[in-house]
């Protein structure tokens, strides 16, 4: 959806979707679904959301230099 949306914007039809993205100062989907996802951890973790960050990580018990945040996902089984 996005290779065509920026098709849309006045004078980007004949450039390739780099280009495009570069002018518009946007970023692959690929990448705003990782930024996206770095952003609901940090929110899981912080306790910005009501819900234990056990469900989805574990902590690194080790003694880290500078902070103790080093996670571990967690195997998710649905039953």
């Amino acid at each position: 959806m996005q290779h065509r949306a920026t098709k849309l914007v006045w004078g980007m039809e004949k450039l390739n979707y780099e280009e495009r993205l570069k002018r518009l100062g946007l970023m692959h989907l690929d990448g705003r679904r990782v930024r996206s996802d770095l952003i609901e951890v940090f929110k899981i973790i912080n306790g910005y959301y009501d819900v234990t960050s056990d469900l989805f990580f574990t902590f690194d018990d080790a003694g880290r230099r500078g902070h103790s945040k080093k996670l571990f996902k967690r195997e998710v089984y649905w039953i």
